[in-house]
């Protein structure tokens, strides 16, 4: 099949469909990206509170982003019957390859759009993930020592150096 062809077979209502489900889905994976900043903000300033607020925020998000979800699979699938593949094979690039005019427009914009947040949400949660990890890691050996159960901890400086352990990153955040 041609562009041509494959386009004309997506158009009226399914055309439509597609594009506003597409404007949903960056709306949406907006709101969740806003709450991972907070989150990423809050654990940063080491704000208790506004982490609180940030953690339901993100709990909102993630839930209309699992009702968005089934939507996506309808869409999918009818897009994918329109073109004659199964539904694993649809995707958007697929889609935006096989289309031509303002729905390959639409398509290429927004599947660059979502690529671009979900880069961005996986970079902050691994640095929430880390900073996470080094609180754990600083409140175990706290307790450890109170408890007398830590053993000394060995610390290195950049030239490899054995150094007295210091506190380390989590005093940095709130500075």
């Amino acid at each position: 099949m041609t562009a041509d062809k494959l386009e004309s077979t997506i158009t009226g209502g399914l055309a439509e469909r597609v594009q506003s489900h597409l404007g949903d889905e960056e709306r949406t994976l907006q709101s969740v990206l806003e709450a991972v900043r907070d989150l990423h903000q809050s654990l940063r300033q080491l704000d208790g509170e506004a982490l609180a607020l940030a953690l339901r925020n993100e709990t909102a998000a993630l839930q209309a982003a699992e009702h968005l979800q089934r939507q996506r699979q309808q869409i999918r699938n009818e897009a994918a019957s329109e073109l004659g593949l199964a539904p694993n094979e649809f995707s958007l690039g697929l889609l935006a390859r096989k289309t031509s005019g303002n729905l390959q427009t639409v398509v290429l914009n927004s599947r660059q759009k979502l690529a671009d947040m979900s880069t961005e949400m996986d970079r902050l949660n691994r640095q929430n993930a880390a900073m996470i990890q080094q609180s754990l890691m600083l409140m175990r050996g706290i307790v450890g020592r109170l408890t007398g159960t830590a053993a000394p901890a060995e610390s290195y400086n950049a030239g490899g150096v054995r150094e007295e352990a210091h506190v380390g990153s989590l005093v940095q955040w709130g500075g």
